[in-house]
């Protein structure tokens, strides 16, 4: 069989059938390819007539997986070379090179000509064009990008090679401890359509060290250990504020944002979402009209139509798709189609949609078609449009059809409304929560979308992959089955499409699997915001990521420290956050607000009281809120120091509090452990009377040591404060 080089390559060939051939034998010079010893023999001198021919030879004698690095930088070079890459290189190359190079690079014969050059000539700028390509395909998908708001400025960001991009730098070095190797280049962005000029950033850090194995083509193996380059890139906007970070992964994107916005720029952090949007495209289960809208000063929208819709019937694992083109009405077709109006009417969700638009543009004689596509999984294909006029038509389209839906920050009702939520949601500590998780507590998902706390991500147990082919995200395969047919016609084989990853709903309610990502950081700094406004002297500090000192709050004459706290249902969590607060027992009794509602009146010689038990949400302001807090905190303060005896006060079977007076109260938890400490309590008050090891531990744990039943550091506070041994190995009493 012959090989056809443009189906195999189709990159590498358009370069072999169009360079120059002085561009062509630099392209097969690059470093990329200088380990690549089978390509010495297509190497051409530029003079040679007959180099180009020779080196083309490769595409026919060659394997395709030995072309693949070479196609995958032409490829490269390919896109730059679309009329979208070609506008992004001409505006970094007017702002970047010097008037004679950037002359050079333009007065190149075409637009792959252009791109070929910059790879070769100027690769740091060439790299430069393909992320300011990406950040304008991909950031608002909240997939590869995350956003973050500053305030405007007149001047800009840092220019380079200034001193606050040495103190970024500086900065980041201590904040990530990578070691040395840091640098940063700085890019203006032109103006794009409705997409304002922008200050790219590239950043380069250094990765751990790795290695990899190597195979030369004699078959020799050896073991190549390096240091892989980490890149982050900062988008900076100044006119609007906005910063777009895209980074390794969330963690390090949130650092990275930070310490842009506050020593780059000088400003507060903020982890407000900003810039975010909510495509909802549940409106099509009631119909899929969509009324013409006036654009009548920059374009005539003359027809607009669904022509595809996917739903899932009977349950979420199954999908009907139906298409059409833009000169019908799916809706006449659904209803020409006996049964398939009630299979739509009673479809579970939509799961996708395209939508054509006919336009007539104003200045331009033809009519035009745009087309685009919807997913549930709040995902568009408008962002990945060349022409920007069509990606500001699409967005304004729906906001007509009320199908986008922007972000905003609460009001103060708003605010209190959610804050039940929230709570519940920070208490746990997750980065998803289900659907399902959320109508078990009454929580409308929709209004935390739409105030950025929530994300949509997908469906529970919904693997789905994008296709590029614009078929949607699917998960699927096909299954092969024999259909018994009548006497005439025999049995005939059937091929299915059935979901292999999916979850299954039952009919009427397929938003309980509905999966979100919670924007964690968004959610601490709005509840840090709204209680701060309850105290007296706010100083919030994150003391660890279970426990938050919010200020103090004045209480009979004395400033009282308030923590805000989530977890404490975890055992782990709850001991960790009680030695934190143990070492801050200097600053005296203390009002500690749980997200949740685990047990117990007392933590730590504090007084322990869900927060959302003091919330009056019919309230606009939650400063109201600080008369409920000290109420609470006088109700419990003298069970905090200990209370008035020694006590082990239950609460269920498994948990229990022991206090003693002027040492505090310590949470114990475990059937055995309290037991133990119930002896301890009732020799006290029948005496008191100090208990051998061997007596406390007779019948409940008889072959294990004291300190083994306990655990660390459970037994160390105990002895620290609360247990006396009258000898080295006992016997045992309480300590007051």
């Amino acid at each position: 069989m012959v090989r056809a080089p443009n189906k195999s390559c189709p990159n590498l060939f358009r370069l072999f059938e169009d360079a120059e051939p002085e561009l062509l034998a630099a392209f097969l010079s690059a470093k990329a390819f200088e380990r690549l010893t089978w390509l010495e023999p297509y190497r051409f001198n530029p003079d040679d007539p007959d180099g180009p021919s020779t080196a083309r030879n490769m595409l026919l004698k060659e394997k395709k997986d030995r072309l693949g690095p070479l196609e995958a930088e032409a490829a490269r070079v390919v896109t730059i070379a679309s009329d979208r890459g070609e506008y992004v290189l001409e505006g970094l190359a007017n702002t970047k090179l010097e008037p004679d190079r950037a002359k050079e690079l333009l007065n190149q014969r075409d637009k792959l000509e252009r791109s070929l050059w910059a790879f070769i000539n100027e690769h740091a700028m060439f790299e430069a064009a393909e992320n300011s390509l990406h950040l304008r395909l991909y950031r608002r998908y909240d997939k590869h990008y995350q956003t973050f708001m500053a305030e405007p400025s007149v001047g800009g960001g840092p220019d380079a090679g200034g001193t606050l991009l040495d103190e970024l730098l500086a900065d980041l070095g201590k904040q990530l401890d990578r070691g040395e190797g840091y640098s940063i280049d700085r890019f203006d962005i032109p103006e794009d359509g409705d997409e304002p000029a922008a200050e790219m950033y590239l950043l380069f850090h250094p990765d751990p060290p790795t290695s990899v194995r190597e195979i030369d083509d004699q078959g020799n193996r050896s073991r190549i250990y390096f240091r892989p380059p980490g890149e982050a890139m900062i988008v900076f906007t100044p006119s609007t504020g906005r910063v777009h970070v895209r980074a390794g992964n969330r963690r390090l994107r949130h650092t990275i944002a930070e310490r842009f916005i506050e020593t780059a720029l000088q400003q507060t952090y903020s982890s407000q979402p900003v810039d975010f949007q909510a495509y909802d495209i549940s409106q099509f289960l009631k119909g899929f009209d969509l009324p013409l809208p006036d654009f009548d000063e920059d374009a005539v929208i003359l027809r607009a139509q669904v022509i595809r819709a996917d739903i899932s019937i009977g349950d979420l694992s199954n999908r009907l798709s139906l298409s059409t083109t833009i000169s019908q009405s799916i809706s006449e077709l659904i209803e020409s189609q006996p049964g398939l109006p009630k299979i739509f009417e009673r479809a579970l969700a939509i799961r996708f949609i395209e939508i054509a638009v006919r336009y007539w543009r104003t200045n331009r004689e033809n009519e035009e078609t745009l087309n685009f596509t919807l997913t549930d999984r709040n995902t568009s294909s408008l962002l990945s449009l060349d022409d920007p006029f069509e990606r500001v038509l699409g967005h304004r389209l729906l906001r007509h059809w009320k199908i986008l839906r922007d972000g905003r920050a609460p009001g103060d009702e708003e605010s209190m409304a959610v804050m039940p939520a929230l709570l519940a949601i920070w208490d746990i500590g997750a980065d998803r929560v289900t659907g399902a998780w959320l109508q078990a507590r009454g929580v409308d998902p929709g209004f935390l979308i739409e105030l950025g706390f929530l994300v949509p991500a997908g469906w529970e147990g919904d693997d789905l992959i994008d296709d590029e082919d614009e078929i949607g995200p699917v998960a699927a395969k096909a299954v092969v089955r024999v259909e018994k047919g009548d006497a005439e016609e025999g049995d005939h084989r059937v091929a299915d499409l059935k979901v292999t990853e999916g979850q299954v709903a039952s009919a009427g309610n397929p938003d309980r699997y509905m999966v979100y990502r919670v924007r964690d950081g968004w959610v601490a700094q709005h509840l840090k915001t709204r209680l701060e406004q309850a105290l007296d002297a706010p100083a919030i500090e994150q003391l660890t990521d279970h426990l938050l000192y919010l200020g103090t709050l004045d209480v009979d004459g004395g400033n009282v420290p308030i923590y805000l706290a989530r977890g404490l249902d975890r055992e782990k969590v709850r001991s960790a956050v009680d030695t934190e607060l143990r070492a801050r027992h200097n600053l005296g009794i203390g009002l500690v607000l749980q997200a949740g509602n685990a047990p117990g009146p007392c933590l730590a010689a504090n007084v322990l009281t869900p927060l959302a038990e003091q919330i009056d949400t019919k309230q606009a302001e939650i400063a109201l809120v600080a008369d409920k807090l000290r109420s609470v905190f006088r109700r419990h303060r003298i069970l905090a120091r200990g209370g008035q005896a020694v006590e082990l006060t239950r609460s269920g079977e498994n948990f229990a509090t022991l206090s003693v007076p002027g040492k505090g109260s310590i949470d114990i938890k475990g059937e055995n452990r309290i037991a133990i400490i119930q002896r301890l309590v009732d020799a006290h008050n029948n005496g008191p009377m100090p208990m051998a090891t061997r007596d406390l531990v007779k019948d409940i744990a008889e072959d294990q040591s004291l300190s083994n039943i306990f655990k660390q550091p459970l037994w160390d506070k105990l002895k620290a404060n609360f247990l006396r041994s009258l000898g080295p190995k006992g016997p045992w009493e309480i300590a007051v």
